[in-house]
């Protein structure tokens, strides 16, 4: 009984992570500060962040993009959700936020580091193509409604190795 409630689980939360990815609704865009984003999204892990080091490194030269602040919060969530997923097992367990800007590209770059496994070479080109996860759990949703988000926005989302271990999520939007 327990396994079929677990399996009722999942899938109820497959079918609504397709369908949030199949009916995502247009940005709303607006003028926005992604510090102040990043931050807002870090508030609301208040008290859930036990046994994690947070490390914060938000460029303070940052200027506005056009972005819909809840779409860009909710990429935000996975990315994170994903990395303090991926330090379960980890002796140290380390979320870093960084922002930075390249006045040259006119180009802000976002990155949500963790000190987790890492992702297997084999898998970086198949981690944000819809249904595909490297966890048992997982829909392959996440990551695929999260790339199509920052697309919406005119931007980039890839994944790197994060030194000494682990993974990075690298955002990079257009700046205003």
């Amino acid at each position: 009984m327990h396994t079929i409630t677990q399996e009722v689980k999942t899938l109820k939360g497959m079918v609504d992570e397709f369908s949030r990815f199949a009916q995502l609704p247009s940005p709303s865009m607006v003028p926005s500060n992604l510090n102040a984003i990043m931050e807002s999204t870090l508030a609301s892990y208040d008290g859930r962040l036990d046994g994690v080091e947070v490390v914060k490194k938000l460029a303070p030269d940052l200027p506005l993009t056009q972005v819909d602040p809840e779409q860009l919060k909710r990429v935000l969530v996975n990315l994170i959700d994903n990395a303090l997923e991926a330090m379960d097992q980890s002796d140290r367990r380390q979320l870093s936020l960084s922002s930075r800007f390249f006045p040259s590209r006119e180009t802000i770059r976002l990155a949500v580091r963790d000190s987790g496994q890492g992702i297997a070479a084999a898998d970086r080109d198949k981690l944000f193509l819809p249904y595909f996860s490297t966890r048992k759990r997982g829909t392959g949703l996440g990551l695929a409604i999260a790339s199509r988000i920052v697309a919406d926005h005119k931007g980039y989302i890839h994944v790197e190795d994060n030194s000494p271990r682990g993974a990075s999520f690298v955002i990079e939007l257009p700046a205003l």
